[in-house]
C-alpha cells in the first residue's frame, strides 16, 4: 500500500460550525468546503455548482462526481466519489463517510483484508 493512500485513510476532516445543522439536503455542500482535503475540485459537481446548474445535469456528463450513497439521520452519511462514463454507467473510486460531522475516507477492501492477515 503506497504511504499517499495511508495517510488519506488516516486523515480526518470537520467544520464545526456546520456540525449542528447537517442533513441530507446540505450534506453535499458540507462536503464540498474548500478546506475539505478529499473534495476534488475539478469534479463534475463543482462545474454544475459553478454553472449554477440542476444536480440532475450530472447524469448527462461525464468524469469525477460525488454522490450521497446512504443517510442514516443524524449521524451517518455516505459519500462515494465515481466516475461517470455514461447516465447508466460509473465506476466507484473512493467512498467517505461522515459520523457526527467527521469526514473519513473508508478503506478499500484490499486495505481492509490486508489489515485483517
Amino acid at each position: 500500500m503506497s504511504t499517499e493512500k495511508e495517510n488519506s485513510l488516516n486523515l480526518t476532516w470537520h467544520d464545526t460550525a456546520w456540525i449542528p445543522v447537517l442533513n441530507p439536503g446540505n450534506i453535499l455542500d458540507y462536503f464540498s468546503e474548500r478546506s475539505n482535503p478529499f473534495y476534488d475540485r475539478q469534479c463534475n459537481n463543482e462545474l454544475i455548482k459553478m454553472q449554477r446548474l440542476s444536480q440532475d445535469q450530472l447524469a448527462n456528463m461525464t468524469g469525477i462526481e460525488y454522490v450521497l450513497l446512504h443517510v442514516q439521520e443524524p449521524i451517518l452519511y455516505i459519500i462515494r466519489k465515481q466516475y461517470r462514463q455514461s447516465p447508466t454507467q460509473v465506476v466507484p473510486q473512493t467512498d467517505y463517510y461522515i459520523i457526527a460531522g467527521v469526514v473519513h475516507q473508508a478503506p478499500d477492501l484490499c486495505t481492509f483484508v490486508n489489515s485483517r492477515l
